[in-house]
């Protein structure tokens, strides 16, 4: 199941915004980073669209937490939100579509949710675009209501917020996967590598090799160079992993050593659990023994660059592009470091209008060749070469002291610099040259 466009009104300051979520082919963009400052909504957009995955009936359990926070206090007004997804070619002969019979092509679906003023349930439904025509056709079953509350496979739909490491104790659980996997954007806790414990042999060892796939031979864990594997179906409970002694670490010179999940920092925990997450979901929602280069569906992350190093950052998303082709990602970032790594029409840009509402545009610039200070200056407004005062005065410092027709002005607010510099511990280790009047 894929995103192919999204339309939100009178969510917070988002009172109108839509986005293309198709590529120039006029096929579902496998990603989209949003860009811009906090307080601009990027997560709300990230939690409207797996509200609007979820249908009428999940998606108002799945918002409850947070749908009080979201009608526009500027003027309040029916919330609206409106999305299309589709599907892929690959599995559709084997796909099932509640209340539509088969046809050669995928369908697309409509979706739509409407919430009034001081209200907490989501009224709206969904239903199949009718072939050759835009218009949405009158529904006889809700499909994604049908589709969620069958569990169908290939209809699968992720979420992470931020909160997102190891489970470190405790039996994993699943009471509804298609609103579990979603609850994290929320706030919930995620399964993570704890799927060993719900997933029977076959699938375990699936989902062993894949992490094995996923974690080591793409170099995704930098330093990690082995995952050890054990029994007959490999890493049988969540204690095996977490607890005993499974990643194999490069320390320095050549000498390896084995520690514990949890004994990794957070930069690895971080990318262990979700990435672990969707693999699980998607194994436990299919039951089928799928390598990661054949998993489809639509993950949601926000802040993808959560607790990772510059350089990990640089290595991530070229990564994830080619550990899963054939998953949609739809993430936020506040780093211009993954940016290199995506093309000018997979990055949206957060800012607002005169009114203060929320407006979203595809970035005019492509990041592939830009210095990391035109990353800052192009997708994030830093736009000084300094970006401290500090580092204004010490230019300015340096300045005057290089320029030998300065006035005697200048000669005051040299001093004056001088001092302030020196202050803050910043001391030039040579004299300014001499004003030509006193030459």
């Amino acid at each position: 199941m894929y995103l192919r466009s999204l339309h939100v009104r009178n969510v917070k300051l988002l009172r109108d915004v839509g986005i293309d979520f198709t590529g120039s082919d006029g096929q579902p963009r496998m990603w989209t980073v949003f860009v811009g400052e906090n307080r601009l909504c990027k997560t709300t957009l990230l939690q409207t669209i797996a509200a609007a995955a979820c249908g009428t009936d999940r998606g108002t359990q799945l918002v409850t937490d947070v749908v009080a926070s979201w009608p526009d206090l500027r003027d309040p007004q029916p919330i609206e939100i409106d999305a299309e997804f589709g599907f892929s070619e690959q599995v559709h002969p084997d796909r099932i579509y509640p209340g539509r019979n088969p046809s050669p092509a995928p369908p697309r679906l409509w979706s739509k949710l409407a919430l009034e003023p001081d209200k907490r349930v989501f009224a709206g439904g969904s239903g199949y675009i009718a072939d050759q025509f835009i218009s949405k056709t009158r529904p006889v079953t809700d499909p994604l209501t049908a589709a969620r509350s069958q569990s169908r496979p290939d209809w699968f739909t992720a979420g992470y917020g931020p909160s997102r490491l190891l489970r470190s104790t405790g039996m994993a659980r699943q009471t509804d996967p298609p609103l579990d996997r979603l609850r994290s954007l929320f706030g919930h806790e995620l399964v993570g590598i704890g799927f060993i414990e719900l997933l029977e042999e076959d699938l375990g060892r699936t989902f062993t090799q894949a992490l094995q796939s996923v974690f080591v031979e793409s170099g995704l864990l930098p330093h990690v160079k082995g995952l050890e594997l054990r029994g007959r179906g490999g890493l049988r409970s969540v204690w095996d992993l977490i607890n005993a002694q499974r990643f194999e670490m490069d320390v320095a010179h050549g000498k390896r050593i084995h520690v514990p999940a949890t004994w990794l920092s957070q930069g690895y925990q971080t990318l262990i659990a979700w990435l672990a997450d969707v693999i699980g979901h998607i194994l436990l929602d299919t039951r089928q023994n799928l390598q990661p280069e054949a998993m489809e569906g639509l993950v949601l992350i926000d802040e993808i660059d959560l607790h990772l190093h510059p350089t990990w950052q640089v290595r991530l998303i070229p990564a994830l592009k080619r550990v899963f082709p054939r998953l949609q990602f739809i993430a936020t970032t506040h780093s211009p470091m993954v940016l290199p790594a995506l093309t000018s029409d997979e990055i949206f840009l957060l800012s607002q209008d005169d009114q203060g509402s929320v407006v979203v545009t595809p970035s005019a610039r492509s990041p592939a060749l830009l210095t990391g200070s035109e990353l800052l200056d192009t997708f994030f407004a830093i736009h000084a070469l300094y970006p401290s005062e500090l580092g204004d005065k010490a230019s300015d410092y340096r300045r005057l002291a290089t320029d030998p027709t300065r006035a005697p002005a200048d000669d005051d607010r040299l001093l004056r610099l001088r001092d302030e510099l020196a202050a803050a511990g910043i001391v030039f280790d040579w004299e300014p040259v001499a004003r030509e009047a006193d030459a």
